[in-house]
């Protein structure tokens, strides 16, 4: 049987040592957590410039598609713009606001979802009519899956 002291002195024991050894993960976490939040800015930049560029090859396009191609584009914009908006969520986010930033990176996710499926169409109607818009759409389509985190290469 143990003394009420030796419990007591355990109990404390744990009490010290179980921040100190969660505090290094939190730690490493946090670092972890900040190289990504790096990577995607980054890739939030690239999609942003893709975005100028393929805008810029649309005014050669038919009416009727340019205006699919630009509604696509457009799409993407806002959904990047939406993630650009969650990550500085994250940056300011304390322990009473991480349940809001959780659901800003989920609307940011089904954003880019959406804004992908979208250009993913329209890049299959504009093949075969113009060779530069294309490889502009496919450019940003390509920025865009590994934004979303959904090539091999995220």
């Amino acid at each position: 049987m143990t003394s009420k002291t030796t419990r007591l002195a355990t109990a404390s024991l744990l009490a010290l040592a179980l921040p100190l050894a969660t505090g290094s993960i939190a730690f490493a976490d946090t670092i972890e957590r900040q190289a990504t939040l790096v990577q995607v800015r980054t890739q939030t930049d690239v999609v942003s410039r893709d975005i100028t560029l393929a805008v810029t090859h649309t005014s050669i396009l038919p009416e009727a598609l340019r205006t699919q191609t630009r509604s696509a584009i457009a799409s993407a914009q806002a959904a990047t713009s939406t993630a650009r908006r969650a990550l500085h969520a994250v940056d300011t986010a304390d322990s009473f606001t991480l349940w809001s930033v959780e659901e800003n990176l989920n609307d940011a996710r089904t954003a880019l979802d959406a804004a992908s499926a979208e250009l993913r169409y329209v890049t299959e109607q504009v093949t075969g009519v113009d060779a530069g818009v294309s490889a502009a759409l496919v450019a940003l389509q390509h920025d865009l899956d590994i934004l979303r985190g959904t090539t091999a290469g995220a």
